[in-house]
C-alpha cells in the first residue's frame, strides 16, 4: 500500500471528522479507509486516531502526523503542478479562500470566465473572514480585507476601499440631506455592531486632510453587513459601510451617497500567497485574474 495514499486518506479522515464521511468524499468503502489508516499506524508503530463507535479524536502523534502530512502533500501538489505547468497549461487543484463579500459580488460572477480559460484547473473555493494558516489548511491563494499580520506571505494589492455614508433615495426626499457628520444626530441611523466586541463601530470621516470619527445615535444596531444594507435600502435610515460592500446598491440606485466630501479611506484588499508559490503558474493566473476583476 502506497504511503502517500495512506497519508491522503488519513488527512481526509481528519478533515471529514469520521471514517464514513471520508469514504464518501474519496469514493471508497469505509473498510478500505479504515485499512489505509491502520496500515499507516502500523508503519509508524503509533496510534494516530483514538476511535470508538461514536467518536474519534487525534492522538498527539496524530496531530503531528496531520500537520506534517499536509505540508508534504502540499509540496507534492506543488511539484506536480510545476511539472505540468512546464508543459504550458496550468492544471491541477487550486485552493482559494475568500471573504464572503468578495466571493459573492466579485469572484463568483466571474468564475465562468476563469474556468473557460483554464479548463484543466480544478478550483476549490472556501468562503470565510478569519485569518487562516495557509500551509496547515492547504490553501494556495487567500484574499483578505484590512491590515495584514506579519506573516511572511506575498501580498498583492487588489483594491482600495472608502467608508461611504448612504441612504435610500426616498429617505432623502422625506427627511432631507445631512450636511456634516454631527448633523447625522438629527437623522435615523443604523449602527454596525462588531460581531466580536459587540460594540457599535464609530463612523470614520476625513476632510481637508484631517481624519475624525463620530458615532451618531442608532436605534437599530446590526452585526451583519448585508442585513444592514437591506434595511437601508428599505428606508430604515442612513448607514456607513465600506465601498466594496455597497457597490451594487449604489450602482443600481438603491442607495444614494451622502456626505461625499467627508469620505475616509477604508482598508485595502489583498491577495496573499506563499513566497515559494511565486512561480507557480496556477497561483499566478488566478492572482492575475483577481487583479483583472478589480480593475474592470
Amino acid at each position: 500500500m502506497d504511503r502517500l495514499d495512506m497519508l491522503k486518506v488519513f488527512c481526509a479522515v481528519v478533515e471529514a471528522g469520521a471514517f464514513s464521511r471520508a469514504a464518501e468524499r474519496l469514493s471508497m468503502s469505509t473498510s478500505s479507509v479504515t485499512n489505509h489508516v491502520a496500515a499507516l499506524e502500523a508503519h509508524f508503530k503509533v496510534r494516530l486516531i483514538n476511535r470508538t463507535t461514536r467518536s474519534m479524536s487525534l492522538t498527539e502523534e496524530g496531530r503531528q502526523c496531520h500537520a506534517q502530512a499536509l505540508r508534504l502533500l502540499a509540496d507534492m501538489g506543488e511539484l506536480e503542478s510545476s511539472l505540468r505547468d512546464a508543459g504550458g497549461t496550468p492544471a491541477g487543484v487550486l485552493r482559494v479562500d475568500l471573504p464572503s463579500v468578495i466571493s459573492r459580488q466579485y469572484v463568483a460572477p466571474a468564475l465562468a470566465r476563469f474556468t473557460q480559460r483554464y479548463p484543466e484547473l480544478e478550483l476549490r473555493v472556501t468562503v470565510g473572514d478569519r485569518m487562516i494558516d495557509m500551509v496547515e489548511e492547504g490553501v494556495d491563494v487567500l484574499v483578505r480585507i484590512g491590515e495584514l499580520p506579519d506573516s511572511g506571505l506575498v501580498a498583492r494589492k487588489l483594491m482600495s476601499t472608502r467608508y461611504v455614508c448612504c441612504v435610500a433615495p426616498a429617505f432623502l426626499q422625506q427627511n432631507g440631506w445631512p450636511e456634516s457628520p454631527q448633523s447625522l444626530d438629527q437623522f435615523a441611523c443604523l449602527g454596525f455592531l462588531n460581531p466580536r466586541t459587540r460594540m457599535v463601530r464609530p463612523w470614520k470621516f476625513s476632510r481637508d486632510g484631517e481624519d475624525s470619527s463620530h458615532l451618531p445615535p442608532a436605534t437599530v444596531r446590526i452585526d451583519h453587513v448585508e442585513s444592514m444594507i437591506e434595511a437601508a435600502k428599505a428606508g430604515c435610515g442612513i448607514i456607513q459601510q465600506m465601498s466594496v460592500s455597497l457597490a451594487p446598491a449604489l450602482r443600481h440606485g438603491e442607495l444614494a451617497p451622502v456626505l461625499t466630501d467627508w469620505q475616509a479611506a477604508g482598508p485595502d484588499i489583498f491577495a496573499l500567497y506563499q513566497p515559494a508559490r511565486r512561480a507557480d503558474a496556477k497561483v499566478k493566473v488566478f492572482v492575475d485574474f483577481l487583479v483583472e476583476i478589480f480593475t474592470l
